[in-house]
């Protein structure tokens, strides 16, 4: 499997991971929000210099504002990721992932990797996945596929951070009625640190989600037929057609195979909102992306133009702002930055051609 060589190196960078204490997310987190400030600031003032100043560590340019074309044509994704998740401040929320207490832990079933349900002190929930064995569920990477969510202008994954507890927390305060095998699996495949501390990454808990009508064979074969040139898209499912091309891009930036080896495709519980969920098998370093997903993009000719427009600021140098922490510790590694750079230039020359072919306004006819 061309995925195999990975397993040693992840398991190795795991290692090197684990005296992090953390990954200093709160600063982070904060460099995020001044990302979203200066951006709406730097729509009304074209050409003007990017803000610069010791400690922010995130000197971005001023963005251009990504709601270009016709405001009525769909959701406006740029509004949308303004520091916004279901509604509820990003900022809070990350807060609520970073600080609040574990009180009760339960092993989430029906997947490879371990992951668990946490309560919060606050009577909020979050996902957390541990550093882990299994080469293939990389906690950091999720919060990569975060940040580069919002710095595309998107609000698809659910707000996530790192976050390490005590190997003790987390036998102390996992459900009871856990089965033997499965505690002896969470010691067995868990990442302990030499200070005894369990790097991971948590996210928000989605309160209700479902499995995406078009997560089948028959679903996937709609979806190419969808973004396919000439061919109709019924009114009702053009929402659905607009998530799936950006969806499809955004699997290719991150390099994930694994959207649609089923499950991995989930809605809001109305079916109107598709969240990009489950990352942690991303950001391989492929620079044309996995043979899955570039298969995938290739057959796609249609496009979000927010999203193609938001593709020029995925450049190394914000990249390195937002992924690696003041600590040094790397959310992702330049190797792994380069490649998701690489990718990003994959899909702007294939779009590209794809407009000298057919035309702008058809290439680029989702919002």
């Amino acid at each position: 499997m061309r995925l195999a060589r990975y397993v040693a190196l992840e398991l190795m960078l795991a290692g090197l991971l684990l005296g992090a204490l953390g990954w200093a997310a709160p600063q982070a987190a904060r460099e995020i929000a001044l990302w979203r400030a200066e951006r709406s600031a730097g729509a009304g003032a074209a050409g003007g210099k990017a803000r610069t100043g010791h400690g922010s560590g995130l000197a971005l340019r001023p963005r251009q504002e990504l709601s270009a074309g016709d405001p009525g044509a769909g959701p406006d994704l740029a509004a949308s990721a303004a520091g916004t998740f279901l509604g509820m401040s990003d900022d809070i929320l990350l807060e609520r992932l970073r600080e609040q207490p574990f009180l009760h832990m339960k092993l989430n079933h029906g997947g490879s990797s371990l992951s668990f349900r946490v309560d919060l002190a606050d009577g909020s929930r979050a996902a957390w996945k541990p550093s882990q064995t299994n080469a293939q569920t990389v906690p950091r990477k999720e919060v990569a596929a975060y940040r580069l969510n919002r710095l595309l202008g998107l609000d698809a994954v659910p707000p996530a951070a790192p976050r390490s507890i005590s190997k003790d927390e987390l036998f102390s305060l996992l459900n009871p009625d856990t089965p033997p095998a499965s505690v002896a699996r969470i010691r067995a495949e868990t990442i302990v640190g030499p200070n005894g501390r369990v790097p991971g990454e948590a996210s928000y808990w989605i309160p209700v989600i479902k499995d995406s009508d078009l997560d089948s064979v028959e679903g996937h074969q709609q979806i190419s037929q969808w973004l396919t040139q000439g061919e109709p898209i019924p009114y009702n499912r053009r929402a659905a057609a607009a998530d799936a091309a950006v969806l499809t891009v955004f699997d290719f930036l991150i390099a994930n195979p694994d959207r649609y080896s089923g499950g991995n495709m989930k809605t809001s519980e109305d079916g109107r909102k598709l969240f990009f969920m489950d990352n942690t098998m991303s950001f391989y370093l492929e620079p044309q992306s996995t043979d899955r997903n570039r298969a995938l993009l290739l057959k796609q000719q249609r496009f979000s133009r927010r999203l193609h427009e938001a593709l020029g600021f995925v450049d190394a140098p914000t990249l390195r702002r937002l992924l690696h922490e003041p600590d040094g510790t790397e959310i992702l590694t330049d190797a792994e930055i380069r490649a998701l750079v690489q990718r990003r230039e994959f899909v702007q020359k294939y779009v590209a051609d794809l407009i000298a072919q057919y035309g702008e306004t058809n290439v680029l006819s989702f919002p």
